[in-house]
């Protein structure tokens, strides 16, 4: 029976986290966290949480070049540094234990919900660039592709945070660069993850599909008095799987 139930709230769960990362970010905790709680390994819930991020964002990608708008060049550079940081936080992320990925997932979570109830900067108390802050853009990638390439969950609150103090950019540039940074690191982490047979396939194709149905909602719906309710209901689920974890130690 399980094995009829389980790709269905897979499925479920995956729509919900692909609505919450368009509105509000950190939908990856519910997929990593659910998938862990079915009993699924830490490194195959990691792998199989890919297939649907980069579903996620390649979707988001041709959103912003229907429209016209973005500047793959620029995203390119940043990509570059974040990538190396990626592959070597996966190399990490597949040899883990779950114990150990559990303790981080917590952390994880208690820094989301934290981190979405913190009041958001405007454009105009974007800082900035000086010449000592432009150099400090690529270290800063390279973290952001090691944390990504190692657990996923919350990287867009460390790239907006990271792009928001170290550049000048809008928050609409921002997201752009956001999404192609992800898009284009999780290309070898899936290499890692497949190679090492970290991906459940069948998760994976109901994971893709339900990022894929929560992100075409959430964009058509665009409703932003939304967003409050999002959160709340993230930080709910979020406070419920890390309260689980803490009694299976």
């Amino acid at each position: 029976m399980t094995e009829i139930i389980n790709p269905i709230i897979i499925f479920a769960v995956g729509a919900v986290a692909g609505f919450i990362n368009i509105m509000a970010g950190g939908g990856s905790t519910l997929t990593l966290g659910a998938m862990m709680l079915m009993g699924i390994e830490a490194s195959v819930a990691n792998g199989t949480n890919r297939i649907g991020i980069l579903i996620e964002t390649i979707s988001a990608s041709a959103a912003y070049k229907s429209k016209k708008f973005g500047n793959l060049k620029q995203s390119l550079i940043l990509v570059s540094c974040a990538v190396p940081g990626a592959i070597i936080g996966s190399l990490f992320a597949v040899k883990i234990s779950n114990t150990t990925f559990q303790r981080v997932l917590i952390g994880v979570m208690i820094f989301t919900v934290i981190t979405l109830f913190l009041p958001k900067k405007t454009s105009k108390d974007i800082e900035e660039l000086t010449g000592f802050r432009k150099f400090l853009i690529f270290p800063a990638m390279f973290i952001v592709g090691l944390y990504g390439g190692f657990i996923q969950a919350g990287v867009g609150f460390l790239i907006m945070a990271s792009l928001r103090h170290l550049t000048r950019l809008d928050l609409v540039n921002i997201n752009m660069h956001k999404i192609h940074i992800v898009l284009f690191y999780t290309i070898p982490i899936l290499f890692v993850f497949g190679f090492t047979n970290n991906i459940n396939w069948l998760y994976a194709i109901c994971l893709g599909l339900g990022f894929a149905l929560g992100a075409w909602i959430s964009v058509i719906l665009s409703i932003k008095k939304g967003e409050k309710i999002v959160k709340v209901v993230l930080c709910v689920a979020i406070l419920i799987m890390a309260v689980k974890f803490l009694l299976t130690f």
